[in-house]
């Protein structure tokens, strides 16, 4: 498992297909993704700027992580 704290680090991840399994928001927002034989190479990819992905897809991920993280906030009020 990967744990993750960089938002669009995550939405990348999501875009291209990996598993989130778990995310908290306290004490701060974390996503965890599944092991899978391609995260470490999607990880990778990304930190090096040679990461690519459907532009459409990464805006659709990147409202549905928001609307999660929203409720998630709501419920630990």
């Amino acid at each position: 498992m990967a744990e993750v704290k960089d938002f669009f680090l995550a939405v990348y991840l999501l875009a291209v297909g990996e598993q989130l399994t778990e995310l908290r928001v306290q004490p701060e927002e974390v996503f965890c993704f599944a092991d899978s034989p391609t995260l470490a190479g999607h990880i990778e990819a990304y930190r090096a700027d040679t990461a690519r992905v459907n532009p459409k897809v990464f805006a659709r991920e990147i409202m549905k992580l928001r609307q999660q993280l929203h409720k998630l906030h709501q419920e630990a009020r």
